[in-house]
């Protein structure tokens, strides 16, 4: 039976006001099993309203509800059709009966693909940007995945799948992200515990933690980059997505040519807010969704609005091993985790 969380309430963050002066904005993206996505979107659209549009046999679009638009997909692009296709129809006009032809065979094919695999290939939710405020209303839809049969993490062998949040950031500089970053990695073992992260997920590459030496390397006493020595020492240590905090998508909105010289990967969607990947989607548990990652994830702001306990845990940090076998850093980590987590 789908459990309710024990605190449901949606707490503010520490900066609640974006750069425009409007609340933050958080995206949630849901990934799961067992439920199509045709399924998916009419209770996307039961819920917020809108517009059901099929963009192929395994997209759907809910457009003109509130929020909007949401995306409905199976995650993997071997379901769906090529959409270089259609460059080649525009500039290649020649090319108009040669192209037709292989959108009919790809669409076709995507579309065998798709129900077969379609119980191995996880269903995803693309919720748009909400105000903080809003966000007990994607703990509705979370539950109503639930209720219809929606299938989570802990619910078969290779269910790796995630619920990712992009927060929006309080700002653009350094100051506004730097003491995030760092805020994170130091909670990061804490918030790995208390998640519960899925040994599936965690043997995947996508949530890969970040290295030691990169926590030491940004956490060291007089580590003061300008916006683009933030950057590149971020890339000369993660040039990947697959960390627990992608960076790469805020990073590409501030400096795209510095994160295309580093990662050539068409994924990396440029936006202002923080990508994060680690927690798991489980519909049965009463400590996850939407409003319990959001709780979690506020831990990492409360400490880095807390500057001068910020500045003191990295100086710790320079003192201790942080050889995962030591359990160093775990102790400072969930020592940090219990002051600060709501």
């Amino acid at each position: 039976m789908t459990g309710i969380p024990t605190k449901s309430a949606i707490y503010p963050p520490p900066v609640p006001a974006g750069q425009d002066g409007s609340h933050r904005r958080v995206g949630l993206e849901f990934e799961f099993a067992a439920l199509r996505p045709r399924d998916a979107a009419e209770l996307v659209r039961d819920r917020f309203g809108g517009e059901i549009r099929q963009n192929n046999p395994h997209r759907y679009t809910i457009e003109d509800g509130d929020p909007s638009p949401f995306r409905v997909e199976l995650d993997a692009q071997y379901v769906h059709p090529n959409d270089r296709l259609r460059e080649i129809d525009e500039t290649r006009p020649w090319l108009t009966d040669l192209v037709t032809w292989i959108k009919e065979l790809d669409a076709e094919t995507s579309r065998i693909l798709g129900d077969l695999a379609g119980d191995l290939i996880p269903c995803e939710i693309v919720a748009p940007p909400i105000e903080w405020p809003r966000l007990m209303e994607m703990e509705t839809l979370y539950r109503d995945l639930g209720h219809a049969g929606a299938a989570g993490t802990d619910e078969g062998l290779l269910y790796a799948f995630g619920l990712h949040l992009n927060i929006e950031v309080t700002g653009e500089t350094v100051d506004d992200i730097l003491p995030t970053l760092q805020a994170y990695l130091l909670l990061s073992p804490w918030l790995r515990s208390d998640i519960r992260v899925d040994g599936m997920r965690r043997a995947f590459p996508y949530i890969d933690p970040f290295p030691a030496s990169y926590l030491r390397h940004i956490c060291r006493p007089g580590y003061a980059p300008d916006i683009d020595g933030m950057i590149a020492d971020y890339l000369s240590f993660n040039d990947t997505r697959n960390r627990e905090l992608d960076m790469l998508p805020l990073f590409a909105h501030l400096r795209a040519d510095l994160v295309r010289a580093a990662v050539d990967d068409p994924r990396v969607k440029p936006r202002p807010a923080f990508h994060w990947r680690l927690p798991n989607t489980l519909f049965s548990e009463r400590h996850a969704g939407p409003a319990a990652e959001w709780r979690r994830w506020l831990a990492v702001e409360r400490l880095a609005q807390d500057r001068e306990a910020l500045a003191e845990a990295c100086r710790e940090l320079q003192t201790l091993s942080t050889f995962p076998l030591s359990g160093d850093l775990q102790r400072l980590s969930d020592r940090l985790g219990a002051e600060y987590r709501i």
